[in-house]
């Protein structure tokens, strides 16, 4: 299998679901990623247990999501012995990644120029919730304040006339902006690598959410107000379109170009008449309004696998809105490997990064560390002597499973 990032070291400082979600895609693509958890442990291994997302069986699937592939280490770096450990593994690392906002860097000494004296060559990379510059640039934030609510994603998945916003899906601005976070460490490292120079890489929740409403925040720059919704500023072909199916099921036409899809959707509705009838953009145009209401009326009148069955048939592009443990089993989901397997625990697949290699599919080398389950060996790794190493356990400068 190719691993693009094979021999690159990256010292994983960072806590929740953001930052970790990036050193995990780092981890997926082949670097030898160290998670440094404080000796009580990153909080996230307590989202679950404290009932914040859904628990399906016991197992901490969310740590799991945004630590696999990775070794785990637990030191307390507020201790002098501590830091001797953490300033190691400084040397040691290609990239160090973390998410403690600036006030904690500065009481820890983890400012960049800190760790740049140190390692020259480290890419730096941080993630937050709002911004590295402004007036809050010290505040905490998480993905429901700063993606999702502060973001504008709320606002615009939410109905006008709703009682209550539209719910956020756990992790729903961490783990994109994770993946945002990932693709500009490897920039910075082409950068690093070449120059042998180091370099601070910046992202934050607020950052991906302007990111992903593009669109809609260009217009509103432009017009000074949101978007009219969808289908609200005029008529639209019919071949764009989401419709319910006698069944219940929603299901999402999306055929962009009228002339090349208008006859095999009319074919696959069973109203192939149609075609004559209105065989080019001048005749359609007039008649959209029409149009979309004959569609709704047939596709209102046949279940999904009826309706699916033509769509298919004909060449159609359309999709059900489908549910997670239908995306779970669908086989281009599955021949794709876009869910991998979970090593440790068979039934659970994870999310794979979106980014494969000469055709090749991804893979969970390694489930996600107990606290400090990697501390012996990394340690040793960095020169400790085994009695070191006791010394260091007995004090209570590092953790390790036992």
């Amino acid at each position: 299998m190719t691993l693009p990032l094979t021999g690159i070291k990256v010292l994983d400082f960072s806590e929740h679901g953001f930052v970790p979600s990036a050193a995990a895609v780092l981890a997926d693509w082949g670097a030898d990623v160290i998670k440094i958890e404080r000796p009580e442990g990153d909080p996230m291994r307590q989202i679950i247990k404290n009932n914040l997302v859904a628990d399906a069986d016991g197992y901490d699937y969310l740590f799991q999501l945004v630590n696999r592939n990775k070794r785990g280490v637990a030191v307390d770096v507020t201790v002098p012995r501590g830091r001797e450990v953490f300033e190691r593994l400084v040397r040691w690392a290609d990239v160090y990644i973390t998410n403690q906002l600036p006030r904690v860097r500065r009481k820890l000494r983890t400012e960049p120029a800190d760790l740049f004296a140190v390692n020259p060559r480290l890419v730096f990379a941080k993630g937050h919730g709002q911004g590295q510059r402004g007036v809050d640039a010290e505040a905490g934030g998480f993905d429901s304040v700063s993606f999702w609510s502060r973001g504008g994603v709320a606002h615009l998945l939410t109905d006008a006339t709703a009682a209550a916003p539209v719910g956020q899906r756990p992790a729903q601005g961490d783990v994109p902006t994770g993946m945002f976070l990932a693709g500009g460490v490897c920039a910075a490292l082409v950068h690093a690598q070449r120059t042998g120079e180091g370099v601070v890489v910046d992202t934050s929740l607020l950052n991906g959410a302007v990111w992903t409403l593009g669109p809609d925040l260009a217009y509103a720059s432009l017009a000074g107000q949101e978007a009219p919704p969808r289908g609200a500023s005029g008529a639209r072909s019919p071949l764009v379109a989401t419709h319910r199916t006698a069944d219940g099921r929603w299901v999402m036409l999306s055929m962009l170009d009228d002339d090349r899809y208008f006859a095999p959707t009319c074919r696959a509705l069973g109203v192939p008449e149609l075609i004559e009838r209105y065989p080019d953009d001048a005749t359609r145009r007039p008649a959209w309004a029409e149009l979309d209401e004959r569609f709704r009326a047939i596709t209102s009148s046949l279940t999904w696998l009826q309706l699916e069955e033509g769509l298919r048939r004909d060449g159609c592009i359309y999709s059900l809105y489908a549910s997670p443990p239908e995306v779970v089993a669908d086989p281009a989901v599955v021949d794709n490997g876009y869910l991998m397997a979970h090593p440790g625990h068979p039934p659970l697949r994870l999310s794979a990064a979106p980014a494969q290699f000469d055709d090749e599919l991804p893979a969970i080398r390694r489930e996600g560390p107990d606290l400090g389950q990697h501390t012996r060996e990394v340690l040793g790794e960095l020169g400790y002597a085994p009695g070191e190493i006791d010394g260091l356990l007995g004090d209570k400068v590092v953790v390790a499973p036992g």
